[in-house]
C-alpha cells in the first residue's frame, strides 16, 4: 500500500524535475542554434540571415535585432514576464511533442501567438526604450507626439481601439531595404484596417 508520504515524495520529485527542465530549456533558448536545431524552414532561413547580419548588412528586421545581440527568443517570449515565459515554454514543448508526426517537407512550427512578439516590441521600444537603443534622457522616437508619428502614438491611445500592432507594419522576417524594414504592400493595408476600426482616416490608400 502506497502511503501519502510516498505519493508526496514522487510528486515533489516530478515537480523538481519539471522545473529543472524548464530552467535548462529557458537558458538554452538564449542561443539561436539551440532553437534552430528543432526548426526546419522557414526558421532556418531566418537564423541564417541573423548569422549573416553579424558580418554584413541586415536584410530583415529580425536580422537587425540579431546584429544588436538580441536572440530569437528575445522577441518570441514576449515581455519576459513569468506568464509569457511560461507560455513560450509551453509552446516549445508542444512543438517538440508534435514534431515527429509532421511531414519533414512542411514548416513545422508556425507562430500561433502574435501577442508574444508584440509584447516584446512594446517592452523594448515603449516601456523600456533604453533596451531599444534610446539613450537615457533622450526622447523616444516611437512615442514623440508629432503628426509624422501619429500612427505610433495613436496605437498607444486607450480611446482608440484597433487590432493593428507593431508587427503589422514591421514584419520581422520579410526582406526589405526600406527604412525600418517597412514594406509598402504590408503597411498600407495595416493603415487602412486601423482607419476602418477607429472610424477615421482614408480606407483606400493603395493604387
Amino acid at each position: 500500500m502506497i502511503s501519502w508520504k510516498e505519493v508526496g515524495l514522487v510528486l515533489s520529485g516530478a515537480l523538481v524535475a519539471v522545473l529543472g527542465a524548464a530552467l535548462w530549456v529557458s537558458r538554452a533558448e538564449e542561443r539561436d542554434p539551440f532553437c534552430a536545431s528543432c526548426h526546419l524552414r522557414p526558421e532556418t532561413t531566418y537564423v541564417g540571415r541573423a548569422m549573416a547580419a553579424q558580418e554584413g548588412q541586415p536584410v530583415d528586421l529580425a536580422a537587425a535585432h540579431a546584429a544588436a545581440g538580441i536572440s530569437c527568443v528575445g522577441c518570441h517570449r514576449g515581455d519576459q514576464s513569468l506568464p509569457h515565459r511560461a507560455v513560450a515554454l509551453a509552446l516549445g514543448a508542444w512543438n517538440t511533442a508534435r514534431t515527429p508526426f509532421i511531414s519533414p517537407d512542411t514548416p513545422r512550427h508556425p507562430v500561433r501567438l502574435v501577442s508574444l512578439p508584440e509584447a516584446g516590441c512594446r517592452l523594448c521600444h515603449i516601456r523600456e526604450p533604453e533596451r531599444g537603443g534610446v539613450p537615457r534622457g533622450e526622447p523616444n522616437p516611437v512615442t514623440v507626439p508629432i503628426f509624422e508619428n501619429h500612427f505610433h502614438t495613436d496605437l498607444l491611445r486607450p480611446d482608440l481601439r484597433t487590432s493593428v500592432g507593431c508587427v503589422d507594419c514591421h514584419p520581422s522576417h520579410m526582406e526589405s531595404l526600406e527604412p525600418f524594414f517597412t514594406i509598402r504592400e504590408v503597411v498600407i493595408p495595416a493603415c487602412e484596417r486601423c482607419h476602418r476600426e477607429v472610424g477615421r482616416g482614408p480606407v483606400r490608400m493603395g493604387p
